[in-house]
């Protein structure tokens, strides 16, 4: 709708600048000008909005970014840092804006990050109940019988964890060794170790390659790429993601 009402700290936030609650401090100090005129309220009617200027900045109207990112074990996808952890936020170049990441590997997972300057991207792909496939490429040691990958089929309640069925074909194996290439639905923390080390099997290597339609591919490590905004539109209709923020 041409005329709805929308949070100014949302478009502000959205384009980078500062997160919502810096933005409506930015508002309350009169940082914030609307079609050349000083804004002092919190939300506004979108079809009356011409430009938009915070602290002398010119913001553009609003188009979704979306980044996929090759991590490299030993950083946290998390941009706070505990102790001696490193945060994969560090090797993202200065020029990105301020992102999201979609979902999270743990310190010792590698493979396929998705960051985005949209929250509700975010949000959207790691709702279970949107169906999102996840793939891994899983090195382990241990014995793997037919009882494991039957079990695996079903709902596994490990702990008092409740975990949905995943898939688990075994691409490789010699002696206790095994590449196994596993597809999921939920991405619960940790949830490909909890439930292999249920099963006696130590993880030696955990990648994810794909994440809903985003492929890691030939992607570098520690090496970042931007979707197309072309590209980015057509992936996200087959995951049937609405967009609803146009905001101008």
């Amino acid at each position: 709708m041409k005329d709805k009402i929308i949070r100014l700290s949302k478009i502000i936030s959205h384009a980078g600048i500062c997160s919502r609650r810096e933005a409506e401090q930015l508002i309350d100090k009169g940082k914030v000008e609307i079609n050349g005129k000083i804004y002092n309220e919190y939300t506004i009617r979108n079809d009356i909005i011409k430009t938009i200027v915070v602290s002398g900045e010119v913001l553009k109207k609003y188009e979704n970014r979306l980044w996929i990112f090759n991590k490299p074990v030993g950083y946290v996808s998390s941009n706070k840092e505990q102790k001696n952890q490193k945060s994969l936020f560090r090797l993202f170049p200065s020029y990105i804006p301020r992102v999201v990441t979609v979902g999270r590997l743990d310190i010792m997972s590698e493979g396929l990050m998705i960051i985005t300057n949209n929250p509700s991207i975010s949000s959207f792909l790691e709702t279970p109940k949107n169906n999102i496939k996840r793939k891994y490429l899983v090195n382990v040691n241990g014995e793997i019988t037919k009882n494991i990958i039957e079990k695996t089929k079903k709902n596994l309640l490990i702990d008092g964890q409740f975990y949905k069925k995943i898939k688990l074909n075994v691409i490789f194996s010699k002696s206790h060794f095994h590449s196994l290439k596993i597809e999921l639905n939920e991405g619960k923390n940790r949830e490909i170790r909890k439930i292999l080390s249920h099963f006696n099997l130590k993880i030696t290597k955990l990648k994810r390659i794909e994440y809903g339609p985003f492929k890691l591919g030939n992607l570098g490590i520690g090496k970042l790429k931007e979707i197309s905004n072309k590209r980015l539109s057509i992936l996200l209709k087959k995951v049937k993601f609405k967009d609803e923020n146009n905001f101008w």
